[in-house]
């Protein structure tokens, strides 16, 4: 099963991200304006079709989609999913938009960063007509439908163009990376703290004004819906800030990337009682390694 139901109308799709359940994760929202909030890498494309399919939705149903941002696992498939869903509209903050009607330099970028290799994993994103994009700034109301709104709120410090969603009723909140990775089994939050433009100081500003909107469940792209909303918040923070100590202290050692990487798997290891992590947190921990060295290198 691909699809579980987490709030009235809402739906979690597993995109099966290269095929590992419970890394990557999309919401659906039922209604007269079915909207899809993120939707998985390129390669997930089919998958998050598969997931609409179980909750008897169908492509040409979709009214809104909201890439949160345009990091590849967010945001891969949204171009591919567009010839599934000729009546949808992309909605997106205003500085992502230049990536996702021209995606070649988040491709160098991302290259850059992963590899030719795991980049053929993830498939490239495609371009989407500007004409069928709708950008906002700083906050941007949405009627749903059938009495349900919500907001659109810029939320930067992962990325700095990234949103997250507030469903006003349940008040339900989707973060995307505003909080931290808490995978299925982990009890152990890892940040997303990737490159090019990770900012820890925008980070803990943007966790703070989201726990002013007092949502009462997380809807939480790694992965899955969190009742536990005040210990999410407060240990993402923390972990931040633990974080890019820790990785400043050993760059200052002169200890490299995959040094570095080496000890903070490590700690999440021995915090989570086990002797070495699965691939995927793995591959988790040194993406926000990297993006905490690049900080540290822009702000020396």
């Amino acid at each position: 099963m691909l699809a579980t139901k987490v709030g009235e109308r809402v739906y979690l799709l597993d995109t099966m991200a290269l095929g590992q359940a419970g890394t990557v994760g999309a919401f659906l929202i039922k209604g007269p304006k079915v909207t899809l909030v993120d939707c998985g890498y390129a390669t997930s494309y089919q998958t998050v079709l598969d997931g609409m399919k179980e909750v008897g939705v169908t492509p040409t149903e979709v009214r809104y989609l909201i890439p949160t941002h345009v990091h590849l696992d967010h945001a891969g498939a949204a171009g591919r999913l567009l010839k599934e869903m000729p009546n949808v509209e992309v909605i997106s903050q205003e500085k992502g938009t230049p990536h996702l009607v021209d995606p070649e330099r988040l491709i160098d970028s991302s290259t850059r960063v992963f590899g030719k290799d795991i980049m053929a994993m993830y498939g490239l994103p495609e371009p989407i007509p500007a004409d069928r994009v709708t950008s906002f700034g700083e906050e941007m109301s949405l009627d749903l439908g059938g009495g349900m709104s919500a907001t659109l709120i810029h939320t930067p410090g992962h990325a700095p163009h990234q949103l997250s969603m507030m469903i006003e009723n349940p008040k339900m909140l989707l973060t995307a990376d505003a909080v931290g990775i808490t995978y299925p089994g982990m009890k152990t939050v890892i940040p997303t703290t990737p490159p090019p433009s990770f900012d820890p100081n925008l980070l803990v500003a943007t966790v703070g004004e989201l726990e002013q909107t007092d949502p009462k469940a997380l809807l939480v792209p790694h992965f899955g819906a969190r009742r536990d909303v005040d210990f999410v918040f407060e240990d993402t923070n923390a972990k931040v800030r633990e974080w890019v100590r820790a990785v400043e202290g050993m760059k200052n050692a002169k200890k490299g990337l995959d040094e570095i990487t080496e000890e903070m798997c490590a700690r999440v290891a021995a915090a989570e009682s086990v002797e070495s992590l699965p691939i995927y947190a793995q591959i988790s921990v040194r993406t926000s390694v990297m993006g905490i060295l690049h900080y540290l290198e822009r702000n020396a």
